[in-house]
């Protein structure tokens, strides 16, 4: 396990791999969601920030393109919908601010995997803390640290 490679996914980004990696992101209302094969024993993450692309920009962004498209790699690169597991966290709400944004993150990302007939295999949503997530893309396993204050050195 020490000498597992680390990667540190990005708000609007997608890393799948069929390598070992831990991967690893910080959420306060965007959500991931970690895809992982059972019988191939690879997976990958989405981190996006927006529920829905609005007016054309349909980039990872955004939940509804990242999703989907997190799921066709994961079908490209061999998997079948059966093998899948989906963990999905995130979505915090900031209680300061009238928002629903965590909320509508956490519920496009369980519509577009519950449309897909894919299983949910954990999901930790809402609430108002931020989360830190690490998911080993291997062996499915995922680590979540709840926080109320995120320090730079989350991020790397």
């Amino acid at each position: 396990m020490e000498t597992i490679e680390k990667y540190f996914l990005h708000p609007g980004y997608i890393f799948v791999s069929d390598q070992p990696y831990l991967i690893h992101t910080v959420l306060g209302s965007c959500v991931s969601v970690c895809l992982w094969d059972c019988r191939n024993r690879f997976g990958g993450m989405n981190h996006f920030i927006y529920d829905k692309a609005k007016g054309g920009a349909k980039n990872s962004k955004y939940g509804n393109v990242s999703t989907s498209y997190i799921i066709r790699l994961m079908l490209e690169m061999g998997s079948h919908r059966t093998d899948l597991r989906a963990h999905i966290m995130g979505g915090g709400e900031n209680p300061m601010l009238d928002s629903s944004i965590g909320r509508d993150n956490a519920a496009i990302a369980e519509k577009i995997i519950r449309e897909n007939k894919i299983a949910i295999a954990s999901k930790d949503v809402g609430g108002n803390s931020g989360r830190k997530v690490i998911f080993n893309n291997e062996s499915g396993e995922i680590l979540i640290y709840a926080v109320t204050n995120v320090r730079k050195s989350d991020w790397h």
